[in-house]
């Protein structure tokens, strides 16, 4: 059931970029942009936690003190994001995002919850990181990108990282959809307090970008809960190579479907990803 729960997430998680392209196709990318993105985007994910929980919020300092880093790690990394694609390679900030979303959790597992690294994760972790070698593809170069791409790796990790601190404490933690919830506020808070200092106004959006940003809100919030509430069962260390290699190879099946007819490369990485998260599921 839960690596039902993984693979959900990592679809969810793919199906989101469609709907951030469209908005950015509409409304652009720059910070405004992104600040408002994360105002209504997390506004919307915390009603669908409100529903979802029947309206029941549990809050506790551990749970706030966790969501509050969460919600800072989470605009720093679109922040950093913001940044990079100012010149970046998109393939080189795909492999830094990524690899930093398997590895640090995977770490965080291994050092201090005591998970171990059987030869199954050491294989799991060499073959995506083939795949995302594979995905890489010459393009733009800046000297000053590197402190943005390291920001991502970091960044991007420490989501993982700070998810299964929360689920693993019981004693201090609240129910998965609480605890999302908790973060959607704080998110929320920080981008309108930003706009109101910076704009004098709260940004308003257009009836389209609304629909984009609803349907990025429910695929990063169902999945973000998904992966939380797994945690409670699967280790860190096995969890996210599975989201990361599933995101990876969802990812490519849309472009596909879409007919955007990926590179052989891309194709084989994507397969290769695949076969990793199979593999360490045994």
């Amino acid at each position: 059931m839960y690596y039902g729960m993984l693979a959900s997430a990592a679809l969810l998680f793919a199906m989101q970029f469609l709907f951030n392209q469209q908005y950015q196709k509409n409304r652009g990318d720059g910070l405004d942009s992104a600040v408002t993105l994360s105002l209504y985007m997390h506004g919307i994910s915390f009603l669908i936690m409100l529903l979802l929980n029947k309206f029941h919020l549990e809050i506790t300092w551990f749970s706030l003190l966790m969501a509050a880093l969460y919600a800072a790690v989470v605009l720093g990394y679109s922040f950093a994001s913001l940044k990079a694609f100012k010149t970046a390679n998109l393939s080189v900030f795909s492999i830094f995002a990524m690899l930093g979303g398997m590895l640090l959790p995977l770490a965080y597992g291994i050092i201090f919850r005591n998970e171990g690294f059987p030869i199954t994760k050491i294989i799991c972790v060499i073959l995506i990181g083939v795949a995302t070698a594979m995905s890489f593809e010459k393009g733009k170069k800046s000297k000053g990108n590197m402190k943005y791409y390291l920001a991502v790796f970091v960044l991007n990790g420490l989501v993982g990282v700070i998810s299964t601190i929360h689920q693993t404490n019981q004693k201090f933690a609240v129910d998965s959809f609480s605890f999302m919830a908790t973060v959607n506020v704080c998110v929320v808070v920080a981008c309108a307090a930003f706009q109101l200092i910076v704009n004098k106004k709260i940004t308003r959006v257009k009836p389209k970008e609304l629909g984009c940003i609803g349907g990025y809100a429910v695929c990063n919030g169902i999945g973000n809960l998904l992966c939380l509430v797994a945690l409670t069962s699967l280790p860190a260390s096995v969890q996210f190579p599975i989201v990361t290699g599933g995101t990876m190879f969802f990812s490519t099946a849309l472009s596909v479907i879409r007919k955007e007819k990926p590179s052989a490369k891309t194709v084989i990485a994507a397969l290769v990803a695949f076969a990793a998260t199979i593999f360490i599921m045994f």
